[in-house]
């Protein structure tokens, strides 16, 4: 019973990581009239590192993977990798909308 609870902890830790995996947002160009002119207004968007979601979410990840799939390094290093990835997408997912702005 208890490796079957392993299994499925780590089959839902692949599954998070795996699904959190963030695109980068394009740079579009928006039209927009004034009187007449046209103006062209462009997305600018900076890159973040997302030192502090990568952190957390590999301190986090090393003790859940610890306790679930081994009390190993193994299980704390599988789980800090998947801890890592998913922390550092969640940390860009929620920073974007302060990330870009429009300029001419």
């Amino acid at each position: 019973m208890r490796s079957l609870t392993k299994i499925i902890g780590a089959t839902a830790l692949a599954a998070t990581a795996a699904s959190s995996i963030a695109v980068p947002a394009d740079a579009r160009t928006r039209h927009h009239r004034y009187y007449g002119r046209t103006a062209y207004v462009h997305k600018v968007c900076r890159r973040s590192s997302a030192t502090t979601g990568k952190v957390a979410g590999g301190v986090a990840g090393a003790v859940v993977g610890h306790s679930l799939l081994g009390h190993g390094l193994l299980g704390a290093a599988a789980g800090a990798v998947g801890g890592v990835v998913a922390g550092g997408a969640v940390d860009r997912t929620l920073s974007a909308p302060r990330r870009c702005y429009y300029t001419r």
